[in-house]
């Protein structure tokens, strides 16, 4: 198969598990480890994703959903430009508009253009350019960071279920996050006419853990034919997020 296989760090993975975890994603082989953004696991997602630095020489690592506004884009910056060095030049961030409801009981505003206004920041901080912009969620005024510009750069995706985040993300992305859905090769087919992105599809997996994601697949041969579809209509990487050790193992029978 062309298509790479990744892995999204368990949300419900304690802190001290964690070297674990990324010691068998590792050994695997696995391409890639994702590190979810959110307020629902035990951890914080930046301290996690620098554990997987520190354990690991090879698997790359994506961070993400990262939303604007609780991570602000001068903040994102620095913190990937340092990752990014540490790295080796192994991150990946992912950023999306959040979750409405959890962003609206902790008081933030939300913006339309928030995502695009901080792909643009981000771009012009990596790069060591003195950046500004006056947009409706952010006014950055000639800001210049004293982080090195990594020497390969944070690729940034975006994440895109509905039409708008798709058409944000070919517009602006060095990549495509989306989920598994029936329509999703479709949806890709219809949006990447003139312009083609790396696009990673996330499928839940758990074997036994019934509360873990409400649309998960549970065995393998599933999962091999849901990442077998994706291959065949050319898409670059499936990030399996797992629930337990016992499904990473499972899911490292993909790359046999």
């Amino acid at each position: 198969m062309a298509i790479r296989i990744s892995v999204e760090l368990s949300h419900i993975c304690s802190l001290e598990d964690i070297p674990a975890h990324t010691a068998a994603a590792e050994a695997h082989g696995f391409h890639r480890m994702w590190v979810p953004d959110t307020v629902v696991s035990a951890w914080e997602a930046w301290l996690a994703a620098s554990l997987i630095m520190q354990h690991t020489t090879r698997v790359h690592i994506g961070l993400g959903v990262t939303n604007p506004y609780t991570r602000h884009p001068v903040v994102v910056a620095q913190m990937a430009a340092t990752m990014q060095q540490y790295s080796g030049g192994r991150l990946t961030i992912s950023l999306g508009k959040g979750i409405g409801r959890f962003l609206e009981k902790a008081g933030v505003q939300q913006y339309d253009t928030a995502v695009e206004e901080c792909v643009t920041i981000l771009r012009g901080l990596l790069a060591g350019e003195r950046t500004s912009l006056t947009g409706q969620a952010f006014q950055i005024d000639a800001m210049l960071l004293r982080t090195r510009p990594p020497d390969t750069p944070v690729p940034l995706y975006l994440a895109a279920i509905g039409p708008g985040g798709w058409s944000t993300a070919m517009r602006v992305a060095d990549g495509v996050a989306t989920v598994w859905s029936d329509t999703v090769v479709s949806t890709r087919q219809e949006f990447m006419t003139t312009r083609v992105l790396p696009t990673a599809v996330l499928i839940p997996f758990a074997q036994t853990r019934t509360d873990f994601f409400a649309r998960r697949v549970a065995s393998l041969d599933e999962l091999r034919q849901r990442v077998a579809t994706l291959d065949a209509a050319g898409f670059d990487e499936v990030i399996v997020a797992y629930a337990d050790l016992e499904d990473l193992h499972t899911a490292a029978e993909l790359l046999a």
